[in-house]
């Protein structure tokens, strides 16, 4: 039997949930061809529950933003120089990347020195910014799996060859998590909440610094909206974060809510969303939950950020859509009274709102097998 071993990078919540399906998947199919396979490196909870040897979490790497980032500038250099021994001790045979482009594009090159192979899943999102990123991932990349359709042709026409649209996960994901959805009565008993009423759901995110700006507008916003119309408003903690970040909530008021398997379930029975920018607003449109897009961070990562995004949206799910269906709020927009004119507006709409989301997990799903199969397949091809 010959043991594969992958190093892997996941340095948020979100990369940690796709690099555990992506885990699963390449466990079973090595053991079906008579193999084994190990990782080891960077990942959160998910991936630490599928065995893998995490040297630092998701917890400590999870940061948004430019100055923010560099105001621990000197922790990711010690990082970097971790990982980068490690590549030197464990010898991996590849280096599986996910997202985290700041960080893991570095250690890429560190990779590609020692002459190791290089695995990106879920590309740099070159094509919102950072579009000089293409040529140095065409340097250090031996193989570059997308999740957008779209991203495929953007990496081909740069003469990274190897690339593969694999679908999206977070499609495979709801597909399987659908199956074994009950009733709104039963889902709320099992978790202590009220059937009765309709919910309104505060996502404010999965890194330290955007719960903090975002939290204190997500909670009023939705306290004020829930009286007035009668909803449960249910904050969704990430376990990425210490409970005590959301420990200043009204529990009177603001329902907690912290199981991260149940999350799409509550999505699916829930009315409406307050949601942070990045994956939850794909979440939801796969769901088909309408609500509204917040973003806020430090003025001067906002201020270069215009500089450099060439997007007209910022939300995911209106990228994908190619639209502005999803109203957005930026920096000072994020406040009660502002949040809860956008959320009238969402309910006016409300069945036009839900019927633009039909068939869009049909353009990020790749026909075959699933994007976690495809992604092993690739893994263990070496």
């Amino acid at each position: 039997m010959s043991m594969h071993k992958i190093m892997l990078i996941a340095g948020e919540a979100s990369g940690d949930r796709i690099a555990a399906s992506a885990i699963r998947a390449t466990r079973a199919l090595a053991e079906e061809r008579g193999n084994s396979v190990s990782f080891f490196g960077i990942g959160g909870d998910e991936c630490a529950a599928e065995g893998v040897e995490c040297y630092h979490t998701a917890r400590e790497m999870s940061v948004v933003g430019i100055v923010e980032v560099a105001r621990r500038f000197s922790f990711f250099k010690n990082v970097l120089r971790d990982m980068a021994s490690l590549l030197d001790t464990r010898r991996p045979d590849t280096l599986l990347l996910i997202d985290y482009p700041g960080f893991n594009i570095r250690l890429a090159r560190e990779a590609k020195k020692r002459g190791i192979r290089v695995v990106y899943y879920v590309s740099p999102q070159v094509w919102a910014w950072h579009a000089s990123r293409i040529k140095e991932l065409k340097e250090v990349v031996s193989e570059m799996l997308v999740i957008f359709p779209f991203e495929e042709k953007i990496y081909r026409d740069a003469g990274l060859a190897s690339t593969h649209f694999v679908g999206h996960p977070l499609v495979e994901r709801i597909d399987a998590e659908r199956e074994r959805w009950g009733s709104k009565v039963e889902f709320a008993a099992r978790h202590g909440l009220d059937a009765s009423r309709e919910w309104l759901l505060v996502f404010p995110g999965s890194r330290s610094e955007e719960v903090r700006r975002l939290l204190p507008a997500m909670t009023a916003a939705a306290t004020q909206f829930a009286k007035q119309h009668g909803m449960q408003a249910i904050v969704v903690e990430s376990p990425s974060i210490d409970a005590s970040a959301f420990a200043g909530n009204d529990a009177a008021i603001i329902t907690r809510f912290r199981d991260s398997n149940a999350t799409h379930e509550l999505m699916h029975h829930a009315q409406l969303g307050i949601l942070k920018s990045g994956t939850t607003t794909l979440e939801a449109a796969l769901i088909a939950l309408p609500g509204i897009i917040c973003y806020k961070t430090h003025p001067l990562t906002f201020a270069i950020g215009k500089r450099l995004v060439k997007l007209k949206f910022i939300g995911l799910a209106n990228i994908v859509l190619g639209r502005k269906l999803y109203p957005e709020l930026l920096q000072t927009d994020v406040n009660p009274t502002t949040m809860c004119s956008e959320l009238e507006g969402v309910l006016r709409g409300y069945d036009a709102f839900r019927q633009s989301l039909e068939g869009l997990a049909a353009t990020l799903r790749q026909s075959g097998a699933s994007p976690s199969r495809r992604v092993a397949d690739i893994l263990l091809a070496s």
